[in-house]
């Protein structure tokens, strides 16, 4: 199926997981999109990898200027940036250029992966001025909290989101969590479609080594995985347990700066799944709090899949009702700690050296790659909704 536009607050960018994801999913019907429309800073400062650059357009507000943030300072123009009618107003502005774009079409078709309000209310100003007929991909909710013991949608976005999701042609969503809350909340039925990564070759030889662990993690370090990050470290204390840490930021946080945690810098997305295989375990940290719950809950990180495929045990730390702790158990294939306790995380450190326990880990990790994760079964399920 051909596009006429992508819409997202998101490239299609090497440098975080949702740029990996299309393309890895997506792969050549990356070609027949037209336009690649940008309505957030995070795309202008993760540009998209440049065979799409040349078909991308960023269409940001003011506020999201360097002129504006200079002038009024960074955090003052992003908080505005976010007020509900800078969002309006930048979402008729991009409307209007977009529908320009399209002014010989009386139907255009789009591929929107709305992250929050941008693109969702830009859509909502487009369909104002053309007859879009649209398939919508939610990777991240970054809209909805969980405050006072109930999911809550900023005043003003709600109503505008479920005519999103209800007008789409189909719905793809990132989590079986996701999948759940979006019938219940806004009747709405989804296909889960999540980040994907081809089985590595060798993956099948791992062997469970006598003495001290040397554990992987390879991912951002920011609040999605920062406190459980703290936790894992807290509990290398008087183990002889090293954890590696590969991302692309400058250096550490203070809370990370222990003994036996080791920054290794960054590492090109296509040798990632061979470092994994230079260690013991992998570790996938998922924030325990509330403030981040929107995230644990619901997403699945692309990260997941890379794990899952490169044949080294998975240590995942989060909470109870984090998506990827859910979909890792109901599975079989990975160690899981869902406390941040001291004794619960050196207890994970040690089913990591039973090799009956990690050979079975290993075996429905491959066998999940095969069937659901792995590159081809994931793009089956695209290509089934596209074409379906």
């Amino acid at each position: 199926m051909k596009f006429d536009f992508y819409l997202s607050e998101m490239s299609v960018s090497d440098k975080h997981g949702g740029g990996l994801t299309l393309q890895r999913i997506l792969g050549d019907d990356l070609d027949d999109i037209a336009h690649f429309i940008h309505v957030n800073r995070f795309a202008a400062d993760l540009p998209a990898r440049n065979e799409f650059l040349k078909r991308s357009k960023d269409l940001l507000s003011v506020w999201e200027s360097d002129f504006m943030r200079k002038l009024i300072g960074r955090s003052r123009a992003s908080k505005i940036s976010m007020m509900l009618w800078a969002i309006q107003t930048r979402a008729n502005m991009a409307a209007r250029k977009m529908a320009a774009i399209f002014n010989d079409k009386q139907v255009i078709t789009g591929l929107v992966c709305p992250q929050g309000a941008n693109a969702i209310f830009a859509l909502e100003a487009l369909k104002k001025r053309k007859k879009v007929k649209y398939i919508t991909w939610v990777m991240d909710d970054h809209l909805v909290r969980y405050v006072d013991d109930r999911w809550q949608y900023p005043e003003g976005t709600e109503g505008v989101f479920a005519r999103h999701l209800r007008g789409a042609e189909k719905v793809l969503v990132i989590s079986p969590t996701m999948q759940r809350f979006y019938k219940e909340r806004f009747g709405v039925v989804s296909t889960v479609l999540f980040g994907s990564s081809g089985l590595l070759q060798g993956a099948g030889q791992f062997e469970v080594k006598q003495g001290s662990l040397k554990i992987g993690y390879f991912g951002a370090v920011a609040a999605w995985q920062k406190d459980a990050l703290a936790a894992v470290a807290a509990a290398l204390k008087g183990t002889d347990v090293q954890l590696d840490i590969y991302s692309g930021i400058e250096k550490l946080p203070a809370e990370l700066e222990v003994d036996g945690l080791h920054f290794k810098g960054s590492v090109a997305p296509e040798l990632v799944l061979a470092h994994m295989q230079n260690y013991d375990a992998v570790l996938l940290p998922i924030s325990f709090k509330q403030k981040m719950r929107n995230m644990s809950e619901f997403n699945i990180a692309t990260k997941m899949s890379e794990y899952l495929a490169c044949g080294v045990p998975i240590l995942a730390v989060g909470p109870a009702y984090a998506a990827m702790i859910a979909y890792l158990d109901e599975h079989d294939a990975a160690i899981t700690v869902v406390s941040t306790e001291e004794n619960a995380i050196r207890d994970g450190f040690k089913y990591l050296r039973n090799p009956q326990l990690v050979a079975r880990i290993l075996k429905n990790a491959q066998k999940l790659v095969v069937d659901e994760v792995g590159s081809m079964p994931m793009r089956g399920v695209w290509q089934a909704v596209v074409n379906g």
